[in-house]
């Protein structure tokens, strides 16, 4: 019977930590094979000779966070299948990316993606800003995948949210620090086999609760779950919304630090495309049994006639799933455990590749002068240092999240917008519109930044609440029983982060919708294309200073080259390609670039 006291098994621990020390025995095994991570191309790109396989699994997982693990099932279950969209426009992105972002950048072998923009417009002022924005965005988003799951934890199992946030940041540090990408990479093909694994142990058990597929089909459409036809722009999950807007705000993890490392560390251009275009059928996957999960969580709670959240067994929606794993699980000891594994796993991949990738960052942009001339070992020192600091960082501005209320699954998108749309819109502007020069790549930053900002905050403060479809039945609940919801072993207060907050309103859009009633997934399509729009128009006005024909045409997307009358560049190895170091006197000394070769990686 729903609403039963349920507790863990101690299998259920032992599968959680056992999981946990092999992610960090791949950190320590990659710190000592082969000598250690001693220098800086090894240490940030595994020394440009990864395999697909496991760059692939890595751009895959460091972006399924657990807000999405948790997130998506629980959208299914409160407003429906329209979110299957969702995957649609993230796979959409990847396709864009093929032929836009990744050949590029990977023919300029660079280690920092911000360093493009230095060699677009010789102008440290525009990256320096840019990596600060990046930078910013990348911690805050740590926070948030490190606090969310932790914060269910602690609601549904009753495990400390200082327990769970220092095991997790911990245990990612370590590993991050000692092992360099390589560490991150491959720990990262263990988490994804744990996600699949926990995602399809719920879906069978709950399928064999619930009477098979076809019946969970049949009370899922009773109930209003099975939507794919919502066009309406205004609602919250159209099919515009979803495909375009998801697919704007995905474009940005592509021209994200943690992105170009893992392509930077591909031996070719052709590893590269080839990793990006396998990711497709895995976002389809994983998009689509996440989506099942949602379906199934209702049809489960409709067949035992206890909906947890109607009965106030549990605080937010969101947690709607770690409930349904605890009581389907529960009759097979270590199996709820193998859940909270891919609950961790989500968090792990994402704070890991967060700090390498702010490390990378942190020596190759911030103190990119004071280490100028130091031995690539001493740098690769400090870049391990920073590790360890930004790892206590993230656990801090997790912890700190406590007293934030709001749905994080909007709070992360509105994020995304902020911060992420105008760096995507600026590379676009960059590599697009040849004539764009560094007044009106600035300026469209910072309108960009404004407008994106503004709408942010104005939907997540004055915004109609998110609307809902009805819940599921509530009498057969055992209303007696319901302390396993805030266990009395951790005397602690609860402050409840409703990571998908809804109202009891109609699911439909309503007709009188103003500017922050919009969809929070048009966020970054509206940071996007401002930013465009206004670096454009401030390029016109204040006088492009260069024709388009005198743009190094490595600069330019290859699929706009023909249209801008450049000519391709002779060869693509990895001589052919631009110097850092003489685009950062080009400063000073005013030197040409177009004819030098690229040294990505000075020792």
């Amino acid at each position: 019977m729903a609403g039963e006291e349920t507790r863990l098994h101690w299998a259920d621990y032992v599968v959680t930590v056992v999981c946990l020390i092999v992610a960090l025995g791949i950190g320590l095994f990659f710190a000592l094979c082969r000598g250690g991570q001693k220098t800086r191309e090894e240490y940030l790109l595994g020394g440009r000779r990864m395999g697909v396989v496991p760059v692939c699994l890595s751009l895959f997982v460091t972006f399924q966070s657990a807000i999405r693990l948790l997130g998506t099932p629980s959208d299914t279950y409160n407003t429906g299948t329209m979110v299957f969209f969702i995957s649609v426009g993230i796979c959409l992105s990847y396709v864009l990316a093929t032929f836009t972002i990744v050949p590029l950048l990977y023919p300029l072998r660079l280690t920092s993606v911000y360093h493009y923009l230095q060699l677009r417009f010789r102008s440290a002022g525009l990256k320096n800003l840019i990596t600060v924005i990046g930078m910013l965005h990348t911690t805050v988003y740590m926070g948030i995948a490190l606090y969310s799951p932790a914060l269910v934890l602690q609601a549904v199992v009753g495990l400390s949210l200082w327990v769970s946030l220092v095991l997790i940041s911990t245990i990612c540090t370590i590993y991050t620090a000692i092992g360099g990408i390589r560490s991150v990479m491959w720990t990262d093909v263990l988490q994804t086999v744990i996600i699949f694994i926990g995602i399809m142990a719920g879906l069978i058990k709950g399928l064999l609760r619930v009477g098979g597929f076809s019946q969970m089909v049949n009370i899922a459409d009773d109930g209003g779950r099975l939507v794919f036809d919502e066009v309406d722009v205004k609602a919250r999950h159209s099919l515009w919304s979803t495909i375009i807007g998801m697919c704007s705000i995905w474009m940005f993890t592509h021209v994200s630090q943690s992105s170009v490392q893992r392509i930077s560390s591909l031996p070719s251009l052709q590893h590269a495309i080839r990793c990006y275009l396998w990711n497709i059928p895995l976002h389809m996957l994983c998009g689509g049994t996440l989506c099942l999960m949602g379906v199934l969580l209702y049809a489960y709670f409709v067949t035992t006639g206890c909906d947890p959240y109607a009965a106030g067994f549990i605080h937010n929606k969101n947690q709607v799933a770690p409930y349904f794993m605890l009581h389907v699980l529960r009759d097979t000891p270590g199996m709820a455990g193998l859940y909270m594994s891919m609950l961790f796993s989500g968090a792990l991949s994402t704070v890991s590749s967060g700090i390498n990738a702010l490390a990378a960052n942190t020596v190759e942009d911030v103190l990119a002068r004071p280490l100028r001339g130091m031995r690539d070992t001493t740098v690769t020192l400090i870049a391990k240092l920073t590790v360890v600091v930004y790892g206590l960082l993230s656990l801090g501005l997790a912890y700190l999240m406590k007293n934030l209320a709001g749905p994080v699954t909007q709070i992360t998108t509105s994020v995304q917008g902020a911060f992420g749309s105008p760096v995507l819109g600026v590379f676009f502007l960059s590599a697009g519109f040849p004539r764009c020069n560094t007044y009106g790549a600035t300026g469209g930053v910072v309108v960009g930044s404004a407008v994106s900002l503004t709408v942010a905050l104005g939907s997540t403060l004055y915004g109609a609440p998110t609307p809902s479809l009805p819940p599921g039945p509530v009498d057969r609940c055992d209303v007696t029983n319901t302390s396993w919801t805030q266990p009395s072993v951790w005397n602690v207060t609860v402050v409840p982060l409703d990571l998908n907050a809804t109202s009891d309103s109609p699911l439909h859009s309503r007709s009188d919708l103003s500017l922050w009633d919009i969809s929070y997934l048009w966020f970054s399509v509206i940071g996007f294309s401002t930013t465009v729009l206004s670096g454009i128009v401030i390029s016109l006005i204040t006088g492009c200073k260069e024709e388009a024909g005198e743009v190094d045409p490595r600069l330019i997307f290859p699929c706009c080259r023909k249209l801008y009358g450049l000519a391709e560049p002779e060869d693509r190895t990895e001589d052919n390609a631009i110097p850092l170091d003489s685009v950062r006197e080009s400063r000073l000394h005013k030197d040409n670039i177009e004819t030098a070769p690229f040294v990505a990686n000075r020792t």
